[in-house]
């Protein structure tokens, strides 16, 4: 009986509230990798993916722990497409969840302590370096050919940063509550990648996609955890 009140409060509980965000922010960040991976394949061991965006949605409001498993749990749809169904293998391929999971952690160490696109953006930094040697081991492992020098630094690595970059501004205003400056720096976003590469009409429709999937998130956040009213976590140095 003691037992059963006790799962009963937590559930009431705002930790529980909190839990059950972080698992819903998961299944859209699978979902946007999905999404990102089909919209805009690279190659097929590289592609756009844009399962940091919930994971920093929910650092940036929750913290690190909450963080690292909302990224632990947005890297499943990765993890099969790249290692198990990939080059690295189920094995070695845990090292994309290990990675991703670094992000979230950090990004939640780091908020509160500078603006958010700040901490957004250092917190891709340790996944960073994880990442560049883990598939610098990997070129060894691997046949000849199958990891180049470009594939990891050109292809991998930078286009991890270039999705954390674009992430950072948009959380940061959307954080802020501007959404007309998000919606004009996802237009200006999306006019640069279309003079780069006409063949990226489809981003349009991804990033559509993102900002809804991100107020969405945003919205469910601030209904369930904070009172009427309220604003999400702001650094008190932003504005100033």
């Amino acid at each position: 009986m003691l037992i059963a009140q006790q799962v009963i409060h937590f559930f009431k509980s705002e930790k529980a509230r909190k839990l059950g965000i972080a698992l819903f922010a998961a299944v859209i960040g699978n979902l946007l990798s999905l999404l990102s991976s089909m919209l805009t394949p690279l190659n097929p061991q590289v592609t756009f993916d844009f399962s940091h965006l919930a994971t920093f949605a929910i650092a940036i409001t929750f913290g690190p722990w909450y963080g690292l498993l909302t990224a632990a749990l947005s890297s499943i749809y990765p993890y099969f497409h790249l290692a198990v169904f990939g080059i690295y293998g189920p094995t070695y391929g845990v090292a994309i969840i290990l990675g991703k999971s670094m992000t979230g952690f950090f990004c939640g160490l780091l908020r509160g302590r500078m603006p958010t696109f700040l901490a957004i953006t250092l917190s891709y930094v340790p996944e960073s370096i994880f990442t560049f040697f883990f598939l610098h081991w990997m070129s060894f492992m691997l046949p000849a050919g199958t990891l180049t020098w470009e594939a990891i630094t050109v292809g991998v690595i930078a286009e991890g940063w270039v999705e954390v970059i674009i992430f950072s501004f948009i959380i940061d205003n959307m954080v802020r509550r501007k959404v007309v400056e998000t919606a004009v720096l996802m237009l200006e976003i999306f006019i640069i990648m279309f003079l780069v590469h006409k063949e990226f009409l489809q981003t349009l429709l991804l990033l559509l996609l993102i900002a809804l999937f991100t107020l969405i998130l945003f919205e469910l956040v601030e209904r369930t955890i904070h009172k009427p009213g309220s604003r999400l976590p702001e650094n008190k140095d932003r504005d100033q």
